[in-house]
């Protein structure tokens, strides 16, 4: 079953609350940016940007066991979160609810080794600030970062994104949402 939301305020909450809301720098690796970038006039993909950045969600939150997975909550839509220099960001989010409670360090070790050979993805752990809970941090080679979170008392997976800081041509998107 899958249940598409357009809570496009509630993801940026979650994305605010955990911290996703500032946008990373530059990469030294710009080719594959531009593969949503026009080259004449400058204007970002955002229809492809936001499909690409959501498939890769799904794949991330959808890595435990195929026949457990009961739903899946994607809002259709992100939202568009200011950047420094009159930049924006695409910020979007992917939860998928599991039959079984998951193991929070077993799907991050899965997540971990599915990734060790891809040199478009990095992997680091990090602690919430009050020591809690962990999530694993996944940059992509763009500069987009995928937070994973590991919901074992909800028995969900949740992936939030956020990609790297893209100039919004006039007319391209309407209340920041899309």
């Amino acid at each position: 079953m899958i249940r598409r939301q357009g809570a496009c305020v509630a993801a940026a909450l979650v994305l605010i609350s955990i911290g996703l809301a500032g946008c990373e720098g530059e990469t030294n690796d710009n080719a594959r940016r531009m593969i949503y970038v026009d080259e004449e006039t400058n204007r970002v993909d955002l229809p492809a940007l936001r499909r690409d950045i959501m498939a890769v969600q799904r794949r991330f939150a959808s890595m435990g066991p195929a026949d457990q997975i009961i739903g899946i909550l994607e809002p259709p839509n992100g939202v568009l979160m200011s950047c420094s220099d009159g930049q924006f960001q695409w910020t979007g989010s992917t939860t998928v609810e599991y039959s079984t409670v998951p193991d929070e360090q077993g799907y991050f070790e899965v997540l971990e080794a599915e990734l060790a050979e891809d040199e478009a993805f990095s992997t680091k752990r990090q602690f919430s600030p009050d020591g809690e809970s962990e999530r694993l941090i996944i940059m992509s080679e763009d500069g987009t970062r995928y937070s994973v979170k590991v919901w074992t008392g909800r028995s969900k997976v949740q992936v939030s994104s956020s990609s790297w800081c893209f100039t919004l041509q006039p007319g391209q998107a309407d209340g920041g949402e899309f």
